[in-house]
Formats: structure tokens, sequence, C-alpha cells
């Protein structure tokens, strides 16, 4: 299943708080940031190929600071589906239910004894260092979430016991830092991390539940758990090429920059590619090509911005490729 970019988004803004030098480190696989479009989604083995670009010789425990940058803003429907519901219980439910349209990348689960209940996550990879990363990011950036939440509800925050699925730092400064942000009550060497607050939290009622508003939303996350649902499979190499040249807007990675971000020699991706009958240039003009009736179909955008947002450097280049591609000229095809 596919997953928003915004979690990769947030990564690589936590990364530059970190004094990570990502920006550099994208610019060599031939992507910017800035250039991302927010609204597209990402083949989760897709997203770990540029992390692994990125995450190269970055500290796993940095990744306590870097989750801490992720936003509320990012989770859609998810959030108002949350924000609306009846209880804290249904609230915590629905988060499972959905965490497809969450940044994590772990499981999601729920844990009861007879006075506590836990928010578990279990990370998919806590045996690499970039694995652990990412599973810092992601349990960071989950407290964090948990926080945002109930100020955003109107609700006191409970007060928590937190397991971590790390080894306890030796240097008693890192470890400060983690209670700094955990908190007094934590705990390390967990099989995984697990949020625990008193089962009574489960029966508030949120301020702001609205049943109708909920089920507006409810609708809204299951059309978008479908739309992530498309090539579920492992993506053909055609797929993961084209996938990569979807990541931003303007001008495109080059087939060395796609070929070091796919970790794969550029010399074996072009023999690859034209043993499925295809090219690099092939897959190229054909998604310009896509996005530029998308765009101008959209009737939003003047010729001049269109041919930028496809990486022209002036629009008498994309005015001469448009017309060779479909007989008219993009001001032809507008009437």
């Amino acid at each position: 299943m596919k997953r928003s970019i915004l979690g990769l988004m947030y990564l690589i803004q936590g990364m530059r708080k970190a004094g990570v030098a990502v920006d550099q480190k994208l610019q060599a696989i031939g992507l910017r940031a800035d250039a991302f479009d927010p609204g597209s989604i990402i083949h989760p083995s897709l997203e770990w190929d540029v992390l692994k670009v990125i995450g190269q010789d970055v500290a796993p425990e940095k990744g306590l600071f870097i989750g801490q940058h992720y936003a509320l803003a990012g989770y859609g429907p998810l959030l108002m589906l949350l924000v609306t519901s009846e209880n804290v219980r249904t609230a915590l439910e629905q988060g499972i239910r959905y965490q497809a349209l969450t940044h994590l990348t772990g499981v999601l689960s729920l844990k009861y004894t007879a006075q506590k209940v836990a928010l578990c996550y279990a990370p998919e990879d806590l045996n690499s260092d970039l694995g652990l990363l990412r599973a810092q990011c992601e349990i960071s950036g989950t407290y964090k979430f948990i926080q945002d939440l109930y100020k955003m509800m109107g609700l006191s925050v409970p007060q928590m016991h937190i397991e971590l699925p790390f080894a306890q730092p030796e240097n008693l400064q890192a470890l400060d830092i983690y209670h700094d942000y955990y908190g007094a009550e934590l705990q390390f060497a967990a099989e995984y991390a697990e949020f625990w607050f008193d089962a009574d939290v489960l029966n508030v009622q949120i301020p702001s539940a609205d049943k109708m508003t909920f089920k507006i939303y409810e609708s809204k996350c299951i059309a978008e758990l479908e739309r992530l649902k498309v090539d579920e499979l492992a993506p053909s190499l055609v797929q993961r090429v084209k996938d990569y040249l979807e990541l931003q807007q303007g001008v495109m990675p080059t087939m060395a920059e796609t070929a070091q971000a796919l970790q794969i020699p550029e010399r074996t991706l072009r023999h690859q590619l034209q043993q499925l009958q295809s090219s690099y240039k092939q897959i190229r003009e054909q998604l310009i090509k896509d996005k530029a009736l998308r765009l101008i179909e959209y009737k939003e955008y003047s010729i001049e911005m269109i041919a930028e947002l496809l990486g022209y450097s002036e629009p008498a280049a994309f005015n001469h490729a448009f017309k060779r591609w479909f007989g008219h000229s993009p001001r032809q095809y507008f009437k």
C-alpha cells in the first residue's frame, strides 16, 4: 500500500532542524524537497530508497529530535475523524483502524490490564541503524501527536508511563534528554513502544464530538484507503522509475541520479529497462505528457507556469514539445 508523501516531507524538515545536510543529500539524487507535491503518494519501497540516502551516517538517537517536527495538519481527514469521535476509546480504535493514513510504518495496537491501557507501537525494523533512526522518529512523533491531539480536543494530557524499545543511553546527558521529552515515567529495552495510562481515560468524552461530522470523515478515510491501495504489489522497475520521477515538480532527476537513488548501477538500469521494452527517456517523456495534460485541463495555470512546473527553461520549448506530442499547441488545446 502506498503512503502520503507528507511523512517523508516532515522527516526531511526534522532533519534540517537537527542540522543534517539533507538538502545536499537529496540534490545528489536529483531531488528538491521544496518541489515535492504534498498531495502525492509514495510506495514504501521508494520511500525507503530515499531514506537510505538522507539517513546515511545520521545517528539513530537524533530521531528523538527529528520526530518532534511531525505535525497534526498532515493527517487530513483522519485528524478530523479522531477529534469528532465520541470518546477517547473510539478515537484510539479509529486511529488503529486507519493507521495506514498515518506517517507510521510499523503496527499500532492496544493492550489492556485491569487498571491500565497502553497504545502500543511495533516498529518495522529495530536491527539496523537506519531502522532504529526511523523508529526513534516515529515513536517520538507519536508521543507528540498524542499531546497535540489532546490539546486540540480541549482535554488535559493524561499522565503516561512510557516504554521504549531502545537500549538505555549510557551517557547521563543523553539520558536526561530522553527524560526531558518523555517524562520521568520512562523505561528502556522494551519489546516495542508502549504508552500506558489509566483505563478510565478511555471513557473521557471528547468536547468536539459530532456524529454527523464523524460519519463524513469516516467515508473520506475509507476513500483515501482505497486510493492508497493502488499498486499494492511490489512495483516493477518501470513503475519504480516512474514513481521516483513523480516525486517532485519542475526539473526531473537525470537517469544517473535516478539510478543512484534506486541503488542500481546506471548501466544495469538502462539494460533492464531495455529488456522490459522501455527506457528512461520514454518513461520521462510519458510522465511529462501526462502531467502537461492534467495541468492544462485543470485550467488554473498559464502556459508559462505549466512550462515552469514541468521543468522547461522557456515556454517556447514546452510549446514545441506539446505540439510534437499532440499535434496542437497548448493554447489550441485550451480551446
